[in-house]
């Protein structure tokens, strides 16, 4: 007999601060299937457009469409952490969402980093709130993953000045995004395309050559003629020094 409500996140913790009057609140529901949750997320305007930054909207930025739904589904690998797929903003991004459900609660989505704000399930069907006004905080290992991009990005004769978004195991070059992707596998042991690390980084790229980028910042950053491999140390520079401003100790 599954009991009427089983907690599994509560509300997330002072750990990190939700900011009062945040609007953008991603909210899903899912049922219970054979070994998963399956259903569907309501990602509002600004997070589907991923104009969320660490430090809350991007400036300017602004949207009145109603929210997305995407479909999602969550399977539990471990207590207290879940793990699964949400539909991105691109077809082409990766689809990763984790949860973990210990204070203070993560939602790891295709659009960020964000704080579980309150997860339970009641039945078959599973609640999320996940406050997604601003992303949440790094940690060291963002550090240590900016560090090693750029340590990968040192030698002239291996910058990749052609990315495609495609990182195999036996590249001998790397590109701006590979590099990071590398160093995320290195550092955290997997991939999270919207990581605190890359996500500061993507922040600098927009602030500083935001004529030169639209949709995909790293790989057309990376892939513009006028780019320089010292401006992409630059920009790895202004993305750390930023990431240790934040540090959550």
């Amino acid at each position: 007999m599954i009991p009427a409500i089983v907690l599994l996140g509560l509300l997330a913790s002072a750990a990190w601060a939700i900011p009062a009057g945040a609007a953008e609140t991603i909210t899903c529901s899912l049922q219970r299937t054979t070994g998963e949750f399956r259903g569907s997320c309501d990602v509002p305007c600004l997070v589907n457009a991923l104009a969320i930054d660490i430090d809350g909207p991007r400036p300017g930025a602004s949207c009145n469409t109603p929210p997305r739904n995407v479909p999602s589904a969550l399977q539990e690998i471990a207590p207290g952490k879940f793990l699964g797929a949400m539909e991105g903003k691109f077809p082409e991004d990766p689809k990763r969402f984790e949860l973990l459900t210990s204070k203070p609660g993560v939602a790891k989505t295709p659009f960020g980093w964000f704080a579980l704000q309150d997860a339970s399930v009641s039945g078959d069907t599973m609640q999320l709130t996940i406050s997604a006004g601003t992303q949440l905080p790094p940690t060291i290992d963002d550090i240590r993953i900016v560090q090693r991009a750029s340590m990968l990005l040192a030698d002239p004769a291996k910058w990749n000045r052609q990315d495609d978004r495609s990182c195999p195991p036996d590249r001998q070059s790397w590109s701006l995004f590979c590099a990071l992707q590398q160093a995320t596998t290195e550092v955290s042991g997997g991939v999270h395309y919207r990581q605190p690390a890359l996500q500061a980084v993507r922040q600098e790229v927009a602030a500083a050559y935001g004529s030169h980028v639209s949709k995909h910042r790293l790989m057309e950053f990376n892939n513009d003629e006028s780019t320089t491999l010292t401006e992409v140390q630059g920009v790895l520079t202004k993305a750390q020094a930023k990431l240790e401003s934040r540090l959550r100790r």
